[in-house]
């Protein structure tokens, strides 16, 4: 059994997401958000994703990645590609409430 943990390299990827003036969605609830996001993200919960207007090349991430990558799935199902970036727990960036 594989128990391999799966990280992400956050910081370079939202650095390279903003540099390309791709979208950077935060999919975890309103209230985690308004705690703490990183600066220019916009707030579309998880439980919203299926039906927001979300733009092709988007960028996801929420606390851990997990609920990243099933926004992710949901959207590939609506004929969307977006990446998850992972989450929170592997930016080291600014962070802004």
């Amino acid at each position: 059994m594989d128990s391999t943990i799966q990280t992400y390299d956050t910081d370079k990827l939202v650095q390279e997401a903003k540099q390309a003036g791709v979208p950077v969605i935060d999919v975890r609830p309103a209230d985690m958000y308004e705690e703490g996001h990183i600066p220019g993200a916009v707030n579309i919960p998880l439980d919203q994703i299926k039906n927001a207007d979300v733009k092709p090349g988007s960028v996801l991430y929420c606390m851990t990645g997990y609920h990243a990558g099933m926004a992710q799935e949901i959207l590939r199902r609506r004929g969307i590609k977006a990446t998850d970036i992972g989450g929170m727990e592997f930016y080291h960036g600014p962070v802004e409430a």
